[in-house]
């Protein structure tokens, strides 16, 4: 009697196949992080006022950043695209990096700051002792 297959061992293994190719770069490096394969380096200090997040993310320009807040988690995303032209052909290069990050405390979300220079990107999220039922995202500008 011929033994029965795990029923979604081809499924696992076809969604597995197209997890890489989606997030493999152009020169077949992983590139765009979710979970293991992210490359911000994120750190989370305490300090009298709240948090300060640090992201390593060397080769973006401030545009290309985009910073949300919500639901208690920051996230982190940005793309630098570039291309080369020889003549005969066009190439273009994409990076992109995600990171998230789950913010313990009651983050008071109109005050937070971030900066981004020389790569590092420095995000502030001051905290308050009474909860709020507020619970909308928010959009984070860069200065």
């Amino acid at each position: 009697m011929a033994m029965r297959r795990y029923p979604f061992e081809e499924m696992e293994r076809m969604m597995e196949q197209m997890r890489r190719s989606m997030w493999e770069g152009w020169d077949g490096r992983p590139s765009l992080g979710a979970g293991e394969h992210s490359d911000i380096n994120l750190s989370l200090e305490t300090g009298e006022e709240g948090y300060v997040v640090l992201a390593d993310m060397p080769g973006f320009e401030r545009e290309e950043i985009d910073l949300r807040f919500e639901d208690g988690a920051l996230s982190i995303g940005a793309t630098h695209e570039t291309s080369e032209d020889d003549g005969a052909t066009t190439r273009r290069h994409s990076r992109r990096v995600h990171g998230q990050l789950a913010v313990p405390g009651d983050v008071i979300e109109e005050e937070i700051g971030a900066s981004y220079r020389n790569g590092v990107l420095e995000i502030h999220l001051p905290t308050r002792e009474e909860a709020d039922d507020e619970d909308d995202g928010t959009r984070i500008d860069i200065d």
